[in-house]
């Protein structure tokens, strides 16, 4: 009796990755913009530490069993920026560093991961529109971040004015940037349930690149 082999279709973790990173953005971009007293910002500890650390991390683990060394990778690195940022903040409430050298370190982060960015961002030229957009603004927001964060003196003032008005650039565009995140992400989760239903996706994220024939 000839065997019958059942090939189980893997989960794809670039929801969970893309929406941990995307909503701990949203967040911190609604404290930079201003919605919120900066002083309360201190609470970005908790969404940086559990959904924008842990949970990337997870996302990021899972990309690498699924082979995908650009997701793995992405996923990684951005949950390593948002655990560093919670350890950081968690050091000023222990007295550990001052508010200006974190604000300096993180500063130098988004240098950074501005670079890493970037190789990201033209990674996925051969990948999709949707994505594409995503880094390109996230790349913008992380360069807003570092002129003003590294540039910061004791009096508070950078070379974009006064800290915490000089954030709002960069809560303003990481905000945009978390609405195309919640496009990928959604994309992701809906179209899957659709072709599960044998259905085309309904959530386009616009391909960069031609699918080769066999």
């Amino acid at each position: 009796m000839a065997s019958t082999t059942v090939t189980i279709k893997k989960a794809d973790p670039t929801a969970l990755g893309i929406f941990s990173y995307g909503f701990s953005l949203l967040i911190l971009s609604i404290y930079a913009m201003g919605f919120y007293p900066w002083s309360e910002s201190i609470v970005m500890i908790a969404p940086a530490l559990v959904f924008g650390g842990v949970f990337l991390l997870v996302a990021a683990n899972w990309e690498y069993n699924n082979g995908n060394t650009f997701g793995a990778t992405a996923f990684g690195t951005y949950s390593a920026f948002f655990l560093t940022f919670a350890v950081a903040h968690i050091g000023i409430v222990a007295g550990w560093f001052s508010s200006l050298e974190v604000a300096h370190l993180i500063g130098l982060l988004a240098v950074a991961f501005a670079v890493m960015t970037f190789f990201y961002w033209m990674g996925s030229f051969k990948m999709n529109l949707a994505l594409n957009l995503t880094l390109l603004f996230l790349l913008i927001t992380f360069i807003l971040y570092a002129i003003p964060l590294t540039s910061l003196s004791s009096s508070m003032t950078s070379l974009m004015g006064k800290i915490p008005d000089a954030l709002k650039p960069a809560g303003y565009v990481g905000f945009v940037d978390s609405l195309f995140t919640m496009w990928v992400g959604a994309a992701v989760v809906i179209n899957d349930r659709w072709e599960l239903a044998g259905l085309k996706g309904p959530i386009p994220t616009y391909p960069l690149t031609k699918r080769k024939s066999k």
